[in-house]
């Protein structure tokens, strides 16, 4: 299945390349979730978790899995319209309820700009219908539901995450920030990376990396192994163009 919020970044177009190369495991971890389009597309695991330090997300995940009939009835009359996209942008999301932020946050997404995260731009759709259809939000939404009713949602550094859940028969899939970019909410930094590949080191399950193709990236995890993977632009303007992206494993 397909996750519901688009998502800067997002995996939703090699999930399934992702997928076949993951080991055998008992727990399996997003430690950054964003859209979690592997975990929609991947058959459940005994037990799961999914985790991302912005709350946005983390907020909409818990109403999907929660109160997904509410967040259904509060966006059933709500139509593509810039005028609605620019009140909702204006809004603070700490004013409104939890149901309220999650319609605001798929709202936004829905009709964004390639789903950036850090700010919102309005999209006109000229050659295809809009990508907020509410008469398919009842089935995503619902499906989504379902995916997540035995998911533990955490919102905690990806480092407490190792650490609370790393075992021998864990898999991590961290999808973290793209290096030397500023595309979310939270973002890293060079020394981040070094830090983030000594704690994969010593790691008692296995993980499974995705980063932009780079020669820094590349050499900061150069004692693991690198494969290579090509992804298409999913923005208008970037449309039929490719670019590489490293999937990084300790096995």
């Amino acid at each position: 299945m397909i996750g519901p919020l688009p998502y800067i970044g997002g995996k939703r177009a090699i999930a399934k390349r992702i997928i076949e190369i993951f080991p055998e495991h008992t727990t399996y971890v997003e430690a950054f979730c964003g859209g979690a389009q592997v975990l929609f597309h991947k058959e459940p695991s005994k037990s799961e978790v999914i985790n991302d330090l912005d709350y946005e997300v983390v907020n909409f995940f818990r109403v999907c899995q929660q109160h997904y009939e509410e967040l259904l009835r509060y966006l059933r009359w709500v139509l593509t319209s810039r005028t609605w996209f620019d009140l909702l942008e204006n809004t603070e999301p700490a004013t409104l309820t939890d149901i309220q932020r999650a319609a605001r946050y798929l709202y936004l997404l829905k009709n964004d700009y390639a789903g950036l995260v850090r700010h919102h731009v309005y999209t006109i759709s000229i050659t295809q219908p809009p990508g907020f259809n509410p008469e398919r939000l009842p089935e995503s939404i619902a499906e989504a539901h379902a995916r997540l009713a035995r998911v533990q949602i955490e919102s905690l550094p990806y480092e407490k995450i190792l650490a609370k859940y790393d075992r021998p028969t864990t898999l991590f899939y961290l999808d973290p920030p793209y290096y030397a970019r500023k595309l979310y909410r939270y973002n890293l930094a060079h020394d981040d990376f070094v830090a983030m590949a000594e704690r994969l080191k010593g790691l008692k399950g296995k993980f499974v990396l995705s980063l932009n193709d780079l020669p820094q990236v590349r050499a900061i995890f150069a004692k693991f192994r690198v494969r290579e993977i090509e992804m298409a632009y999913t923005s208008q303007k970037k449309a039929g163009r490719k670019f590489r992206e490293v999937l990084i494993t300790n096995f």
